[in-house]
């Protein structure tokens, strides 16, 4: 965050570090109606230093104007409106409508035997023909006036002109320009209309700099504050995108870690159970082999020796075999374990004369099952299964398995003596080793028993919601 709050800042002081508009010498925003004023009062306040006959400068000057009194025809009729540069109470040039102009005009003011048509100039354009400014329809006006010492100023005029972010004087369509010369110098700017017609003219957006940037409107989208807001929300964008990859990234991350650490548990859980299972099964094996060879014989009450070593192999070979079904990948599925479970049940009630009846569906969805899963299971039924032949003195034991509504139940009944489960101790028949290995796996264990009615053991485990095939 520190980082992202650097690069908005930094958006930000580059936005304000785009070249404000060159100089600005004066401004009024604001809308201004002007009807029927004589010459007007002066609204530049001394804002420009006054320009006379000895004045070199070049000023650049945009207002719009909304006309509400002329008409739609081209008689204009005698009245007069604009924007007068005027110096010691003397009208100079003006720009707007006059007297007999068929057209929007830029009209210098007092004494021509000429009228208005030509701008009273010595060099007008000729042949134009300009847009008549009319009620309802704003407009903007433009002009640029270039004092020249001794002479009459060159003023060139555009009406309605390109004013957005980019544009300049040169790149003006040339059928919005006029040039022509006129006395131009001022110290005071007025707003006038005056003549037969009511309703007046608006002023509004009135600037004047030295440049025709100055005059320039950028669009909203050219204005500081859109670039920084813009700017801000693509960099908010990005944020978002790079710390929505940074977030997969480390949860990938975890994910391997978690894989990784599931790995490094389930060799440790493997390394117990050899030596924990296949460790001390090989030790007792080798212990009665060593009595076996002794000098003499083995003991008188060690006869049957041979037996005991079989048998001892015989469940090493049956732990062996239970390892390697927990950590094949290949049995990671319901219907595997499963298969394997009915395995397990009959071959180990096989030996001890109990009836085995099973009670398991035929076919069952092939979910994955993890291997952390599969071996607590396991673990859980084989300690019951040999919680019932130690203590049940049952004669049958029934095997049910089911999975429904992504839940697995696998409930084992015997005939036995049945117990009170009330009265068993917390260490007894290894049922609170049973409840933990299911808690670890998320699995429930419930025992159902009366003396002399049997014993069920019910486990339960839920899996996550999927798809079943």
């Amino acid at each position: 965050m520190p980082r992202l709050l650097a690069a908005l800042l930094s958006v930000t002081l580059l936005a304000f570090s785009i070249p404000a508009q060159a100089t600005i010498l004066w401004s009024q925003p604001g809308t201004t109606l002007v009807n029927n004023t004589g010459k007007g009062e002066d609204i530049l306040h001394g804002a420009i230093k006054p320009q006379d006959t000895n004045s070199s400068s070049t000023l650049y000057f945009r207002l719009r104007v909304d006309p509400t009194a002329d008409s739609v025809i081209k008689a204009i009729g005698d009245f007069e409106a604009g924007f007068v540069l005027t110096e010691k109470g003397e009208e100079h040039l003006g720009v707007g409508n006059a007297f007999g102009a068929w057209a929007y005009c830029a009209w210098p003011m007092p004494k021509t035997a000429k009228g208005y048509v030509d701008f009273n100039s010595a060099n007008p354009d000729p042949g134009k023909s300009w847009e008549y400014m009319r009620a309802g329809v704003p407009r903007y006006i433009a002009f640029k006036v270039e004092f020249i010492p001794g002479h009459d100023a060159r003023v060139t005029a555009w009406l309605n002109p390109d004013l957005s972010t980019g544009a300049t004087e040169i790149n003006q369509p040339t059928n919005i320009v006029t040039h022509f010369e006129a006395n131009a110098t001022f110290d005071e700017i007025h707003l006038v209309f005056r003549g037969e017609f009511k309703g007046g003219w608006k002023f509004s957006q009135m600037v004047a700099g030295t440049s025709f940037e100055d005059l320039l409107i950028p669009h909203f989208w050219q204005r500081r504050w859109f670039i920084v807001v813009t700017g801000a929300g693509l960099l908010l964008a990005v944020a978002g995108i790079v710390q929505l990859f940074e977030r997969r990234r480390a949860r990938g991350q975890i994910q391997r870690l978690e894989r990784e650490n599931a790995v490094a548990a389930e060799r440790g859980r493997i390394a117990r159970d050899i030596h924990d299972e296949l460790g001390a099964s090989l030790t007792k094996i080798h212990k009665l082999a060593e009595m076996l060879g002794q000098p003499g014989g083995p003991p008188d009450n060690m006869g049957g020796l041979p037996k005991i070593i079989s048998n001892a192999a015989r469940d090493t070979i049956r732990s062996l075999d239970e390892i390697v079904w927990a950590i094949n990948p290949q049995n990671d599925t319901l219907s595997e374990m499963a298969d394997y479970l009915v395995y397990y049940t009959e071959d180990f009630l096989r030996s001890t004369g109990i009836t085995c009846v099973l009670d398991v569906p035929l076919k069952l969805p092939d979910i994955p099952v993890v291997a952390e899963v599969r071996h607590n299971l396991f673990m859980v039924v084989k300690e019951a299964l040999n919680n019932d032949v130690k203590h049940a003195a049952a004669g049958q034991i029934r095997f049910g398995l089911d999975f429904s509504a992504n839940l697995l139940t696998v409930e084992i009944h015997d005939n036995g003596r049945g117990f009170s489960p009330d009265k068993i101790k917390p260490s007894g028949n290894g049922l609170e080793n049973m409840r933990r290995r299911l808690a670890a796996i998320g699995g429930q264990l419930s025992v159902q028993s009366e003396p002399g009615q049997g014993a069920t053991v019910k486990l339960q485990v839920a899996f996550p919601e999927i798809t079943v095939k």
